[in-house]
């Protein structure tokens, strides 16, 4: 019950503030509607904004109905778990990001949810994770041509585009001197050739095994 209140006092603090405000420039009125929260993105905005035919005070309310009767998901962003996540890379060179995320909310999350790269509008798919597992996301990225400090931010989105949980900001220093880009490829190399080994020695005592009438004798290869 409480909550239900504090819902409605926001609700009629943002009601307030944007009778005020009069514009019938749909790009003003989603700058304001984006004003409820930093998790409101240009697409959820625009969602609310038309289907209450741009009425500014109407798609707030709408907004707040939808979320006291449709909880959000949430997520938790708990660690970065890239490989050389503190080095440097070299201008125009692929790399990955491993990141760790946890469900910390109440329901599952939706089919279709996804995680957007805020500046190119690139979408990652997520699994529809149950309450407290976790999951690592592994994004493949290229740095840019010129040395600079890249920075990428990611944000948790259901299918219609509603973000939800944390803003994940990832940032990398880009040079000529930067070493990131071999640490990975050196870990990777180190993962698989163990792998390699086994296969090796498997594929070895098969062939011994397969042998029709067992190893030669050195005089049995010249006879």
């Amino acid at each position: 019950m409480e909550d239900n209140q504090n819902m409605d006092d926001i609700e009629q603090n943002f009601l307030t503030q944007f009778s005020s405000m009069i514009t019938t420039d749909k790009d003003d009125l989603i700058k304001q509607f984006q004003t409820i929260g930093e998790n409101m993105n240009h697409s959820t905005a625009t969602f609310f904004l038309d289907m209450s035919n741009w009425n500014l005070q109407t798609a707030v309310g709408c907004y707040f109905d939808f979320v006291a009767f449709s909880r959000l998901p949430s997520m938790k962003f708990l660690n970065d778990l890239t490989v050389g996540r503190e080095e440097k890379v070299t201008p125009n060179t692929p790399y990955k990001l491993s990141l760790l995320v946890q469900n910390n909310g109440e329901s599952n999350w939706p089919d279709g949810t996804y995680l957007r790269n805020e500046v190119d509008d690139r979408r990652i798919p997520l699994p529809s994770l149950p309450p407290n597992d976790t999951t690592i996301v592994t994004v493949d990225l290229i740095s840019p041509p010129i040395p600079c400090t890249f920075t990428t931010k990611w944000q948790a989105c259901m299918p219609n585009g509603t973000q939800f949980g944390d803003t994940i900001t990832l940032s990398n220093d880009v040079c000529e001197s930067g070493t990131l880009s071999i640490t990975q490829q050196m870990s990777q190399l180190h993962t698989i050739a163990p792998q390699d080994d086994a296969v090796l020695a498997t594929a070895s005592a098969s062939a011994q095994q397969n042998l029709p009438f067992g190893p030669l004798e050195d005089t049995e290869m010249w006879d």
